[in-house]
């Protein structure tokens, strides 16, 4: 056998790919572009306009980010671009924080039992309607008894949602004007357990300007409600100096259909009020902002979300620096949480997509902690065991499997999401001014400007949803003709009211004021009287945003005209020659159709008009579709539209839009067109009330 040799060294250049080919400026590669596109403006074909305002480019170029500010930071840099801390999530990978809706605490507690041993890191509870309103279950209305959430009535309520859980565990708290009470009642059961409050990571505070956003209403007085987070604050500093006590919440912009520009600067806005009230009220700027932590939404737009939680924390720390604090105080903690706006009742599947590319995103802008929604969240309330496991191991698999947590800053450095996010920073600036200008953002809710702004996104969103140029697969695209209707699974909000109701027993009672008060009074106070014992006022009213689910409006067109047609077809398509010639148009009208829900008879072509309207007659359908090529149409149109309307046909209707001939065709009979301008909401509607739907 030849004796092996080691191959001789070089100093020699390493070989580089590609280097016989020259490389391309960009005014060639738009050139390109255009020639491709041959005639269609490149304006119209390349650039995208977003809801934020901003309008993405085709390409982005290193170009782009010059003079750029803050791009030569390193992670753990204020103002933290690129990251609070110098080894990312290395050393400590973001919470996996999954929230867990049963109403009941024994529920709850069988849930968060399992999920922790399953890769949960953190307790995230979710206080119910009624525990929000500083109520037991039997002080409150039916409707409100775990809803959104469990019920925490009792300090035993509290001792079984913790039952047999490590009381080291982060918990976060998400309990709206019921945190004081609520928060005394759970640290109550952790310390019986033996939990050390000092050691302990702990979110428990609430933001009041946010619940009046999302309520429309305040359970005390801002005033008492700046009072309450001030004394929980200190109350955190002296036995809990692990606690986050200031919540700043963007989940209401959120959901109500805002953009990431709006939910930045109005939870920015929130977050300064925060800061001022407890400066007032003798706390620092300091000590009250390396206690506060924001709750964010997550949108559908990969690289738009990317950059607004990157951009929170620069709009974070350049507040906390321009008023005082240090940069240690000006690190931002963030809690994501998938949002609702973007997912369907029907293929509800498809929500496991949805809710992994927003995970995704989340924990590439660098969130601290994360919720994933499980896909059926939109039929029931309470997740069943494969919504919960898939939502749940999403996350481990970004962290386990894809190593998500191993690279630090993952997005930096890519012109696209650099550009974003100084994009986003300067808008939301911007806007967060406005809101400052107004008096803040009290005013501005008290004068209705976030809502009006908030409006004006959502208005824009419905039509770009019904005129299908925001795709919502399975919804507004892409229906399945064969889905039944959803099983949405409401709960009985009564019943469970009396089932709790004989477990509350009032034997204990406050003595004294603040926060120690309610946490030595817990073991034996409910949740009630711990509220009573702050003797809060009536608060504010403001108009509450309206929660927003872009799907909402057809799933309700489609499940009222599945269950009032089923079994009938209700739309003949008259295919009008070989239907090879113009299957795009046959697949569009099949598609527009089944989006409402409707039955579609279109087994097979006709070669004469005479043949078509005859074989649409016979069907009992009262909805005719002519489907063909244009010139077939100019041919045949006029002759179909008489033979049909003449044999009773109710509605005649045309796939594409033949502008020179509309006149022509309306007066032999046709009563309108459907195209891929079309209103998709308003002629299925208008084509259901003619069908008696309604």
């Amino acid at each position: 056998m030849a004796e092996f040799q080691t191959p001789p060294t070089t100093s020699a250049e390493p070989e580089r790919l590609l280097s016989d080919f020259p490389v391309p400026s960009l005014e060639q590669w738009r050139e390109e572009v255009v020639r491709l596109l041959k005639g269609a403006p490149y304006e119209k074909k390349m650039l995208t306009p977003t809801y934020e305002g901003i309008t993405l480019q085709p390409i982005y170029t290193a170009e782009d980010v010059k003079g750029l500010p803050f791009q030569d930071t390193l992670p753990g840099e204020w103002p933290y671009l690129r990251g609070t801390e110098p080894l990312g999530k290395r050393l400590q990978g973001w919470l996996v924080a999954q929230e867990l809706p049963f109403p009941e605490a024994k529920a709850y507690n069988e849930a968060l039992r399992q999920d922790l041993e399953r890769g949960l890191t953190a307790i995230a509870f979710h206080l119910d309607e009624a525990g929000q309103q500083g109520l037991d279950a039997d002080q409150a209305e039916a409707a409100s008894v775990g809803a959104d959430g469990t019920n925490l009535s009792t300090y035993g309520d509290a001792v079984q949602a913790l039952e047999g859980v490590d009381a080291g565990t982060p918990l976060m708290v998400a309990a709206a004007e019921g945190a004081l009470p609520a928060a005394a009642l759970l640290l109550a059961a952790l310390k019986a357990q033996g939990a050390d409050l000092a050691q302990t990571p702990l979110c428990m505070g609430f933001d009041p300007l946010g619940a009046l956003a999302h309520k429309g209403r305040l359970a005390m007085t801002l005033d008492q409600a700046y009072d309450e987070l001030a004394d929980l604050t200190r109350w955190a500093a002296a036995h809990a100096p692990k606690a986050r006590t200031l919540a700043a919440c963007g989940r209401p912009y959120h959901e109500a259909g805002a953009n990431a520009v709006q939910e930045l600067a109005f939870t920015l806005a929130s977050a300064v009020a925060t800061l001022r009230a407890l400066e007032a009220r003798g706390l620092s700027v300091e000590e009250a902002a390396s206690r506060t932590y924001f709750r964010l939404g997550i949108g559908g737009h990969f690289f738009m979300e990317i950059a607004k939680f990157r951009a929170a924390r620069v709009l974070w720390a350049q507040v906390v620096r321009a008023c005082g604090g240090s940069d240690e105080a000006a690190k931002l903690r963030v809690f994501a949480k998938s949002g609702l706006t973007n997912k369907t009742q029907f293929d509800p599947h498809v929500n496991m997509l949805r809710a992994t590319t927003e995970a995704f995103s989340a924990v590439v802008g660098g969130v601290d902690a994360l919720h994933v929604g499980a896909y059926d969240e939109v039929l029931s309330q309470v997740p069943s065991d494969l919504g919960r496991r898939i939502a749940r191991n999403t996350q481990i698999m970004l962290r386990e499997e894809s190593r998500l947590d191993q690279v630090v800053d993952l997005a930096g450095g890519s012109w696209t999401v650099e550009v974003l996010t100084h994009q986003l920073i300067t808008a939301a600036w911007k806007l967060f001014q406005e809101v400052e200008g107004l008096g803040g953002l009290a005013k501005a809710l008290e004068q209705g400007f976030v809502q009006a702004k908030i409006a004006e996104v959502t208005a824009a969103r419905r039509k770009a949803v019904t005129a299908r140029t925001d795709v919502i697969v399975g919804t507004n695209q892409y229906a399945n003709a064969l889905e039944t209707l959803p099983d949405v699974k409401a709960l009985d909000h009564g019943a469970l009211k009396q089932a709790l109701a004989p477990r509350i027993r009032r034997t204990g009672a406050v003595e004294g004021k603040g926060f120690a008060a309610l946490l030595a009074a817990a073991p034996t106070a409910t949740l009630g009287q711990l509220t009573a014992a702050l003797k809060r006022s009536e608060g504010p009213k403001v108009e509450a945003l309206k929660s927003f689910r872009a799907s909402e409006a057809l799933e309700s067109l489609r499940k009222a005209v599945m269950a009032k047609r089923a079994g009938k077809v209700d739309i003949f398509l008259a295919n009008l020659g070989p239907v090879g010639a113009y299957m795009p148009r046959l697949d569009f009208t099949r598609g527009f159709f089944q989006v409402g829900g409707f039955q579609v008879a279109d087994q097979a072509w006709f070669k004469s008009a005479e043949e078509a309207a005859k074989a649409a007659l016979a069907s009992g359908a009262a909805i005719v579709v002519a489907v063909g090529l244009d010139d077939t149409y100019v041919e045949q149109v006029p002759a179909l539209a008489k033979a049909l309307k003449a044999g009773g046909a109710k509605t005649v209707l045309v796939a594409g839009l033949l502008k020179d001939h509309a006149e022509a065709f309306k007066a032999a009979g046709v009563d309108d067109f459907i195209h891929i301008k079309s209103d998709v909401h308003a002629v299925l509607t208008g084509l259901a009330q003619r069908l008696e739907v309604f």
